[in-house]
């Protein structure tokens, strides 16, 4: 740096930090102010720059152009549009649609259910196009069957129809007989299914009509009771009366109970459980009526709906209904008694059959209790007594009136004062004893005897009108009594189907047979699964002969058992060809230690069966044979001890 630079330096810091320095922002203004400067919008791409410029310069001076470009287009759009639709109106002859195709049928508006009706179907065919491989369907409501064959039911129709020309009809006519419960309307629905030439898909056309059915072919009445009380037996009867001029083939019945209620008979057998019924043709103004009996329990105040439809028998399934007729129902009302009576037999409350034997004493205990919020004046209960084995003399009751000529007891006031005034809320019981017996006789034998007791109590409120009113209460139970079949055995040597030998009295190590022969007897009722089983002692062998060879018995030389099953046998055998017997050959060979002793040759044996009847397990026991043949007319004192 030579001097004079260094000078202008020094002086340049002097004015620079000087507090008198010139402005010298004034001097650079002067200095610069009158120069022009260019300042270039990008570094180093001036064309690039230029470009945008220009595109920018184009689209300002081209939007409206643009929209203008888009108002053309849409209308030469809606140009297409219309030129395509005018085509398809004016010259269109390809083009098919539903709308040109028309539905007619022609069924009177209501009919009588069950008489056979008509739908004329006409298909008019409005296009300039043919209809190919043309189907017509019917869906039918439930209830309808075949105009020809009554037993089938027809849900669905599908028939082909011919091809439809442009401008041509295609008819059908289709016959149905349709069941249904009077006024109730039936809707039938008809689908046409085509196709056209050129196209695979299939198309389709609906209409449907109604119809009434102005009355039905079979009328179905229920008679009952509106209100029962919860536990009480009720009876109620439905009737099937027919309107129609044909005879109705394979009628059914089936019932729907509602929740509650217990089925007890019927006076026409059911064909399956206890709900369905069969009763076959019925013809032109036939009737048919059943009774059905049971019992409904539950709450005060619910109401129960018994339900009962009638139909044809499914061919595909003999215990079904197949095709549906009418149904009708009945609502019945749940009561709370004024009085709750029980019933007790032996201390058994059940409202079940009570199961009973001859000739032994039952104890009945008539229970009562007031349901009423006041009191029940001059109560009077009744018993009245009936059934097969009801025995006039057995009758025992206790403070009761009872008159044998009316088979009735009866408790009221006088025989006992507590029945003079039930207050609300109150009980009591009375009580009486009797005995079934065996009335069977040489001219009558009775089977499946029975007892029954149907109690009734009465009594008088003052209504709130201040009005007397007599109340009414009652209740049933029915007794069953049970057969008694009984087995007897005994052992002969002298006598039976069997030659015996060896020594009597029997020796040690020595052997010696006997014929043991077994006897069933039964009386009242029809028993089944009859069995009897014993055993034979270890010193006692099964010789493998029985009498009669026809009989089912065997004996299992394992564990030393016999079994003989006899199976169904009927009613009072004593005596007669029904009751059953068998015999069989054992041999005996007693030890040194059996000396001096009497031997059993076979073990207890137990008769067991099933009463037909009643249901109930039946038994009875026969102690162990023993070398003691009292029976046989060789025999005498000795002869049964064994010797050495």
């Amino acid at each position: 740096m030579n001097q004079e630079d260094k000078s202008q330096i020094d002086e340049l810091k002097s004015s620079l930090y000087s507090r008198n320095a010139p402005d010298i922002r004034t001097k650079r203004r002067l200095r610069f102010g009158a120069e022009e400067t260019e300042v270039k919008t990008d570094w180093e791409h001036p064309k690039e720059i230029d470009e945008d410029v220009e595109f920018n310069k184009k689209y300002k001076d081209g939007s409206m152009s643009f929209f203008k470009k888009l108002l053309l287009f849409s209308i030469v759009v809606f140009l297409i549009a219309l030129g395509a639709g005018a085509y398809i109106l004016f010259n269109g002859s390809n083009i098919i649609s539903t709308d040109n195709i028309d539905i007619s049928i022609s069924a009177p508006i209501s009919v009588a259910g069950g008489e056979p009706v008509s739908f004329d179907i006409q298909v008019s065919n409005k296009n300039k196009i043919k209809l190919e491989a043309v189907d017509v369907s019917i869906d039918f409501p439930a209830g309808t069957v075949d105009a020809i064959e009554t037993t089938k039911e027809l849900k669905n129709f599908r028939e082909a129809m011919d091809d439809i020309e442009p401008g041509g009809i295609a008819k059908k006519t289709v016959k149905a007989v349709i069941y249904g419960e009077e006024n109730s309307k039936k809707d039938i629905k008809v689908t046409v299914e085509y196709r056209v030439k050129g196209s695979s898909s299939a198309f389709q056309k609906e209409k449907s009509v109604n119809l009434l059915i102005s009355s039905s072919p079979l009328n179905l009445s229920i008679s009952s009771f509106k209100e029962v009380n919860s536990g009480q037996e009720f009876e109620f009867s439905v009737t099937m009366n027919s309107n129609s001029k044909e005879t109705i083939k394979n009628v059914m019945m089936k019932a729907v109970y509602p929740f509650g209620f217990t089925f007890i008979s019927s006076d026409v057998k059911p064909f399956a459980d206890t709900t369905l019924w069969k009763f076959g043709d019925i013809p032109p103004n036939g009737k048919k009526t059943i009774k059905i009996k049971g019992k409904l329990e539950g709450q005060d105040d619910e109401t129960r709906v018994f339900r009962f439809i009638t139909g044809a028998q499914s061919t595909k399934n003999e215990k079904a209904i197949g095709t549906e007729y009418i149904s009708s129902s009945q609502d019945i009302s749940i009561k709370k008694p004024f009085v709750t009576i029980g019933l007790s037999l032996d201390g058994d409350s059940d409202l079940l059959e009570y199961i009973a034997s001859f000739n032994k004493s039952i104890r009945v205990d008539v229970d009562y209790s007031n349901n009423l919020p006041i009191a029940i004046l001059d109560g009077e209960i009744s018993v009245k007594l009936s059934g097969s084995s009801y025995d006039k003399t057995s009758v025992v009751p206790e403070d009761g009136l009872y008159r044998s000529e009316n088979n009735e007891i009866t408790w009221n006031s006088i025989t006992n004062p507590e029945l003079k005034n039930i207050p609300a809320g109150g009980s009591g019981k009375v009580t009486f004893n009797i005995t079934p017996r065996n009335l069977s006789n040489s001219l009558k034998l009775i089977t499946n005897p029975d007892l029954s007791m149907s109690v009734s109590v009465k009594g008088n409120r003052i209504s709130e009108v201040n009005v007397p009113e007599t109340l009414v209460s009652s209740a049933k139970r029915l007794i069953k009594i049970s057969s008694d079949p009984s087995i007897s055995g005994q052992i002969v040597r002298s006598s039976g189907p069997f030659s015996n030998t060896g020594p009597i009295p029997p020796k040690a190590e020595q052997s010696t047979t006997y014929t043991v022969i077994w006897t069933v007897d039964n009386t009242s009722n029809s028993i089944s699964n009859t069995e009897v089983k014993s055993s034979l002692p270890s010193y006692v062998k099964w010789l493998g002969k029985k009498n009669p060879s026809s009989e089912n018995i065997t004996y299992n030389p394992v564990d030393g058992k016999i079994s003989w099953i006899i199976g169904n046998m009927d009613a009072y055998t004593l005596n007669n060809s029904h009751r059953r017997e068998v015999a069989f050959q054992i041999e005996l060979t007693p030890s040194l230690s059996q000396v001096g002793r009497i031997l059993d040759i076979t073990g207890q044996s137990k008769l067991t069966a099933q009463d037909d009847f009643t249901n109930e397990a039946l038994d009875s026991t026969l102690n162990g044979l023993n070398t003691s043949y009292s029976t046989d007319p060789v025999f005498k004192d000795g002869d049964n001890i064994v010797v050495k």
